[in-house]
């Protein structure tokens, strides 16, 4: 853990020239299981033995997976800044110094001179006396946010994995890599195949020819994406300017694996997005976002929520009953914990939650919907991993949410008497809006789950093997993290040594105060159009729902609809190939040639995560002056 903590301080922080916490899994993890599955049988042949089961590479993978992204982009790098950039950038023209006056003293440091030289440098190290009580309570916060999701899981793990047997698509990888060397029972062993050593070498030349080019403009490489969009100039087919075929060879690998109608309603979904962009600009609308297909997705997520609960609603009364001792309501002794623990679990820790947002200074109310939002979000977004597999940490709808009370209610309905207290305090948590990479990161404790079923494992262990990632990683990040910021200086790190004021990572958290900011001397009134955008998204998800429980092939997936309004840019084009490629092999070949092709896939993700991730990665922590970023989102 400490090897990769470092290894994403020296390329996401120090040099700023690869993200490799924004791939899922997160590349350290994936780097783990290519040890396991290729370098201990290479050990194996010239007489070294690890002795390590399968069980017991499963349990280091996840611990790996979610400590690494303790460390991201998304979780303390975005984290820490929220605690000191309202002091910093305080100026005569904004409230910054106001709205840190209206909170408690400790939610961040308070010394100027420690604030200071967080951004500055010092030559005197870390003044831990200074950080220890605000990090101690805001880990207590995220422990408290995890323990709430960890048990939201343990409720619905049976459901959606026994009852109705999701694939969890994402573990096929490494199911595939921590197999027991001894195992005889296969024909041809996934590292041993060579349609996987195919696969894997389409997705390594490619991305070979990228690194070269990075090196060598001379080098003919396809690149990150084709701007499609600058084929279109003249109106109205120039609301098309921003349309890019991103090339994912991990999409098109793992997109092998989903099932047809979501590949095919992330492409005709994104298509008809932009159709509608295209019909408005004919029509003289155009205002910025519209057809606004961010807001639909926000919306559709919360009837899909909604959806997920009431059909679970039969299972969710037996654990209930069982949690108010009925013991013959449901059996109980195989889950990772209780159920009467784990109500106890859900809802304590969002009664907890809600109750620190308020001390914080945020209006209970508006603490309350916040938190339940966060949650209805990471809800279905663990639904979409583990039916459909979609490796992205951007399907998680949370970057809309920073905005999404300020137009839904209008400003001045988050300001009671005039006070700018919930202004200030939310604007603290937004942080968990930033990709929702904490919030995410909490999937891979329901993926854990299904993990130690396909190992034959015990899920009991994986609920320790979580919360010890987590404190771990926490712990790990803030210290080398918080050393790395002290020698330096923030504001000549991620990228910050350009312009001096701080990297990407404190741009964002000073958009977020600006955005704030501005609404205390403009307030922001409803924004009627995105309002009915939420309510689009919701009704056109209810429709896609109800028509899949009322016509057995409905060709269109609600999920594929969310998919394609939140991160459809990035899916389409690649899902677009997996859709082709699939439909081609069940119609020549059937479901035999679908599955001896699965390993060719499989490897097209995995040699994208090795050379792009894994190698590009170490190059640049070797080389950090190419002028290059591959990111993983």
């Amino acid at each position: 853990m400490s090897l990769s903590v470092l290894w994403i301080r020296q390329v996401e922080l120090v040099s700023f020239t690869c993200q490799i916490t924004e791939s899922v899994p997160p590349i350290p993890a994936i780097a783990v299981l290519l040890l396991f599955g290729v370098g201990l049988p290479a050990l194996k042949r010239i007489g070294v033995h690890m002795g390590l089961t399968q069980q017991e590479q499963a349990v280091i993978f996840l611990f790996v997976a979610i400590g690494s992204v303790m460390s991201s982009v998304g979780v303390t790098q975005a984290f820490l800044p929220y605690l000191t950039v309202p002091e910093y950038f305080s100026l005569p023209e904004n409230h910054f110094h106001e709205m840190r006056e209206a909170i408690p003293s400790w939610v961040g440091p308070g010394d100027t001179e420690v604030i200071r030289t967080f951004f500055e440098g010092s030559e005197t190290g870390v003044p831990w006396g200074h950080w220890m009580k605000p990090l101690g309570l805001w880990s207590l916060f995220l422990v408290a946010y995890w323990i709430t999701a960890l048990c939201l899981w343990v409720l619905f793990r049976r459901q959606w994995s026994d009852t109705e047997r999701l694939g969890f698509p994402l573990l096929y990888i490494p199911v595939n890599l921590t197999l027991d060397q001894n195992q005889k029972d296969r024909e041809r062993p996934f590292v041993k195949d060579p349609l996987m050593w195919t696969g894997f070498g389409i997705a390594f030349v490619y991305n070979l020819l990228n690194i070269l080019h990075a090196f060598n403009p001379s080098v003919a490489a396809l690149g990150v994406y084709y701007p499609v969009g600058q084929l279109f100039t003249e109106k109205p087919l120039n609301a098309l300017a921003g349309l890019q075929m991103w090339h994912r060879p991990e999409l098109i690998g793992l997109g092998y694996l989903m099932s047809q109608d979501v590949l095919q309603s992330v492409w005709s979904f994104f298509l008809l997005e932009n159709l509608a962009a295209v019909i408005g600009n004919t029509m003289g609308l155009l205002r910025a976002g519209f057809p606004y297909a961010g807001e639909q997705g926000l919306g559709g997520y919360f009837a899909m929520g909604l959806f997920l609960v009431w059909s679970a609603r039969a299972h969710l009364k037996r654990v209930f009953l069982k949690a108010l001792g009925r013991e013959e309501a449901i059996d109980d002794r195989e889950e990772p914990i209780p159920y009467r623990w784990a109500v106890i679990g859900f809802f304590g820790g969002f009664a907890g939650l809600v109750v620190f947002a308020s001390l914080v200074g945020v209006h209970p109310l508006v603490s309350f919907l916040f938190i339940l939002v966060l949650l209805l979000s990471v809800f279905v977004y663990a639904r979409i991993r583990a039916e459909t597999g979609t490796p992205s940490v951007w399907a998680l709808s949370h970057s809309l949410l920073k905005e999404l009370p300020f137009y839904l209610f209008g400003s001045e309905a988050l300001r009671p008497h005039g006070s700018i207290r919930t202004f200030s305090g939310l604007s603290h948590f937004f942080f968990l809006c930033h990709g929702g990479f904490f919030n995410q990161s909490t999937v891979y404790q329901l993926e854990g789950f299904r993990l130690s079923d396909e190992v034959q494992g015990k899920r009991k262990e994986m609920v320790w093997v979580g919360l010890a990632a987590v404190v771990v990683g926490l712990g790990l990040a803030y210290f080398m993290f918080m050393t790395t910021y002290y020698h330096y200086g923030t504001n000549v790190l991620a990228g910050g040594a350009k312009t001096g004021t701080g990297g990407v990572r404190i741009n964002y958290c000073l958009q977020a105060f600006r955005q704030v900011d501005q609404y205390i001397e403009h307030p922001r009134v409803m924004d009627k159009s995105r309002d009915i955008a939420l309510g689009i998204g919701a009704g056109l998800t209810t429709l896609l729902i109800v028509a899949r429980m009322v016509y057995l092939r409905f060709p269109f997936h609600p999920l594929g609809f969310l998919l394609a309004c939140i991160v459809g840019g990035q899916l389409w084009w690649a899902f677009f190939v997996a859709w082709v490629a699939k439909k081609t092999v069940l119609h020549v070949g059937g479901v035999t040639l679908y599955k001896r092709l699965i390993p060719a896939f499989l490897g097209l993700a995995l040699g994208h995560f090795f050379t792009a991730g894994i190698l590009w990665g170490s190059i640049k922590s070797l080389w950090p002056h190419v002028e290059l970023v591959v990111w993983f989102t």
